[in-house]
C-alpha cells in the first residue's frame, strides 16, 4: 500500500455515496485514515455523549489498541491525555461541542503541559469561527465535519503526520468570504437591526439618521453579501458568522 503521508489521490472523486461501509471508496479512505491513526496514541474528545461511545465502541471493534479512551468533558479529556506515554507520538481528535469555547481553553492548557501533542479539531459549528477565532486557536489541523467522506480529514492527518498546520478548504473560503464582507460599524449596527427584523424607519430612530440612509446601508449589505434582499443578507450574515442569532 502507498505510504499514507502521501496517498491523496481520488479521495474524494468516488460517486457513491460518501457513508456506504462497502463501497470502494469508503473502504480506501478507512485503510489511509486507520493507517494514520495507527502512528498516535490517541484520545477522542466531545460533548456528545453518543458519541463519545460510539467512538469507542468502533476502536474496540476495529481493534485500536492506539486509542487510549474518550471524554465528554474538558476534565475527562485532560485526565486522559495525561494517560499517554510521553516517548510516543499523541494525538487529540476533539469537537468544538466539547466546551462553550469551542475547546480553545482546554486545548491552550493541554498544549503547555505537552507541546508535542497534536491536535485535530473537528468543527459542528462554524459560526464561531472568524479570523481572530483561529488565530487564538493553538490546534494544528481544523476541519468541518461536513467534510467528512471527501478525503478532508485525511490530509488533515497527513499535515499532522508531516508536524504542518492544516484548515479545511471549506473553512478557509468562509475566512475569505468574511474578509471581502468587511463591514463599517454602521452596517454592522443596520445588519444587528436587520436580524431583529426592524423596519428602516425604526433603524433610523434607533440609530439617529434618516430611513433614507439607512436604506443606503441596506443596499450596501446587500452588495457586499451578494443577497437579493433584507431577509437574505440575514440569513447569510449569519452562515458567515457576522452575527450570531442567538443574541
Amino acid at each position: 500500500m502507498a505510504d499514507p503521508a502521501e496517498a491523496s489521490h481520488d479521495l474524494g472523486t468516488d460517486r457513491t455515496p460518501r457513508f456506504v461501509p462497502r463501497s470502494e471508496g469508503f473502504q480506501r479512505r478507512n485503510r489511509l485514515a486507520d493507517a494514520l491513526l495507527a502512528q498516535f496514541m490517541v484520545v477522542v474528545g466531545t460533548g456528545s455523549w453518543l458519541e463519545a461511545h460510539l467512538a469507542a465502541r468502533l476502536g474496540r471493534a476495529r481493534g485500536l489498541p492506539n486509542l487510549v479512551g474518550c471524554g465528554i468533558d474538558a476534565q475527562e479529556v485532560s485526565d486522559l491525555v495525561a494517560q499517554l506515554p510521553g516517548d510516543s507520538p499523541a494525538l487529540l481528535i476533539l469537537s468544538d461541542s466539547i466546551a462553550a469555547d469551542q475547546g480553545r481553553l482546554l486545548i491552550r492548557s493541554l498544549r503547555q503541559r505537552r507541546s508535542d501533542l497534536q491536535i485535530l479539531l473537528l468543527v459542528q459549528d462554524d459560526r464561531w469561527l472568524s479570523q481572530e477565532t483561529l488565530s487564538a486557536c493553538r490546534a494544528q489541523a481544523i476541519v468541518h465535519v461536513e467534510s467528512f467522506g471527501s478525503g478532508t480529514t485525511i490530509r488533515a492527518l497527513q499535515a499532522l503526520r508531516r508536524e504542518q498546520r492544516f484548515l479545511d478548504p471549506r473553512l478557509q473560503e468562509k475566512l475569505d468570504q468574511q474578509a471581502r464582507c468587511r463591514l463599517t460599524g454602521r452596517e454592522h449596527q443596520t445588519l444587528a437591526s436587520l436580524s431583529r427584523g426592524w423596519g428602516n424607519r425604526e433603524i433610523g430612530a434607533a440609530l439617529g439618521i434618516a430611513p433614507a440612509t439607512v436604506r443606503d446601508y441596506v443596499s450596501s449589505l446587500c452588495r457586499k453579501l451578494a443577497a437579493a434582499n433584507r431577509t437574505e443578507v440575514v440569513a447569510k450574515a449569519i452562515a458567515l458568522g457576522l452575527i450570531n442569532p442567538d443574541c
